[in-house]
């Protein structure tokens, strides 16, 4: 992972223009006489051949709703004739759910393949071989893949001047909370589903007169511990409401999505800050509910490429990739060996100092796959030194959260783009309470905002 990470930053520190993509690929991998089918969605950074960047792994297909993996992947795409390339590469990251013997939850994944690059467009097929650490899974099978492909505009230093011939692209970020209500259903142990709330965010683009959307929750309220969900959709404003069509995989926490497949229909109101909503939600013969929620928006218009004169103000950002151990974990079978997470965490500065971030993670050694968490917070830095402080959901593997609710603090050095800290993460109603320590890479980087 670090040698992911060090290449991404390397090779993009002086870039403006930066070749992109967005995957989406479909396999189906098979253990112990089952199958289960995965979903990628990953965002690639390219740079001549080579490429690397975040990819996500969620069931929707089999018994396994609810199983999630995320992680970074590496790759090489080298022309072979015409339009065809190789496409060969290798994922590393943690996860696990929906009971599945993910054993603790670290994956890995090798491909190779041909993708067919038709302008915007490529279309491929490859060989992949999925395993993970301690588990009887490890199967071998063909992945469908359709990539996305783009330019946009990143600074890796803070740009010298503010001005140039640039587009604009609005892209909102909404943390939520969401309550559900739901109808007449059962919940994987057959008994009656009670309600049961979730804390996330949403990350939508617009386009022409759509958004298009990911959304990302997990539950931190009723007796669902663990439950996650992973959608993308489209949005349309149609004053005075926006509706969305979501679609993508959940489940976990005894909550009954099957193999992991689920639709949302929501409408919200439009307002500039507070948005109440409410929506209906379903799994194929499993959950069905009725939800409202709360979402809270802050849009941002960002350059990217274009011909029109633009002034624009640097906004940095920072990314964070890191290891962190619970050195003594409450689990729910008194068992308190330590438990290793993988850290993705995405922040923008508010000044110099103030950093507001969305931090998600998942166990990839310790016996605990499956468990995973996702958190908002702030940090504070001063010099080489800084302090954060978080609060979230998190619930699988066993672990001891109650109903989900987390907050964790901890201090910590950097030194250039690697850091350490240490901290306490503690569970508000469950027995989970560990001391934490972590070790990672961090990088800065700078968007341009137009008023």
């Amino acid at each position: 992972m670090r040698f992911f990470l060090f290449f991404l930053f390397t090779f993009f520190s002086y870039a403006q223009i930066t070749n992109n993509s967005l995957r989406i690929s479909y396999q189906n991998i098979h253990f112990n006489l089952e199958h289960l089918g995965l979903l990628e969605t990953s965002y690639f950074f390219h740079y001549k051949y080579f490429y690397t960047g975040i990819s996500v792994y969620s069931a929707i297909y089999g018994k396994r709703g609810g199983f999630f993996v995320g992680g970074i992947t590496g790759g090489l795409q080298y022309p072979l004739f015409k339009k065809y390339y190789l496409d060969s590469g290798i994922f590393i990251g943690g996860g696990g759910g929906g009971h599945a013997p993910q054993g603790s939850g670290f994956m890995s994944k090798f491909y190779t393949g041909v993708l067919f690059k038709d302008n915007k467009f490529s279309y491929g097929i490859n060989i992949n071989n999925i395993q993970f650490k301690d588990s009887p899974i490890n199967s071998t099978q063909i992945g469908l893949i359709l990539d996305y492909n783009f330019q946009d505009i990143f600074f890796f230093k803070k740009p010298i001047k503010n001005y140039g011939y640039y587009g604009i692209e609005k892209i909102t970020f909404s943390p939520f909370i969401i309550n559900y209500f739901p109808i007449n259903s059962k919940n994987t142990s057959n008994e009656k589903q009670k309600n049961f709330s979730i804390l996330g965010a949403e990350i939508s683009k617009k386009y022409k007169n759509y958004s298009f959307l990911i959304s990302a929750g997990g539950a931190f309220a009723g007796n669902s511990d663990g439950y996650a969900e992973y959608l993308i959709g489209i949005s349309k404003k149609i004053h005075p409401l926006i509706f969305k069509f979501l679609i993508g995989a959940a489940g976990g926490g005894k909550v009954k999505t099957n193999g992991g497949f689920i639709y949302k229909i929501q409408a919200q109101t439009n307002f500039k800050f507070i948005n109440p909503s409410l929506g209906f939600m379903q799994a194929p013969n499993g959950i069905k509910a009725f939800y409202g929620g709360i979402y809270f928006h802050k849009s941002f218009n960002l350059i990217t490429l274009g011909k029109k004169k633009l002034y624009f103000k640097p906004q940095k950002f920072n990314f964070k990739i890191y290891s962190e151990s619970y050195l003594s974990p409450q689990r729910k079978n008194n068992d308190n060996k330590r438990l290793d997470v993988l850290n993705l965490e995405f922040g923008i500065y508010k000044n110099k100092n103030i950093i507001l971030f969305l931090n998600t993670a998942a166990a990839y050694n310790g016996k605990s796959g499956g468990y995973a968490v996702g958190m908002f917070g702030a940090e504070y830095k001063f010099k080489n030194i800084f302090t954060k402080i978080s609060i979230g959901a998190a619930g699988g593997g066993n672990l001891d959260v109650g109903g989900g609710l987390i907050a964790k603090s901890e201090v910590g050095f950097n030194y250039k783009n690697l850091f350490f800290s240490i901290g306490r993460i503690k569970a508000i109603n469950g027995k989970l309470n560990s001391t934490i320590f972590s070790l990672g890479i961090n990088f800065d980087f700078y968007k341009g905002i137009v008023k």
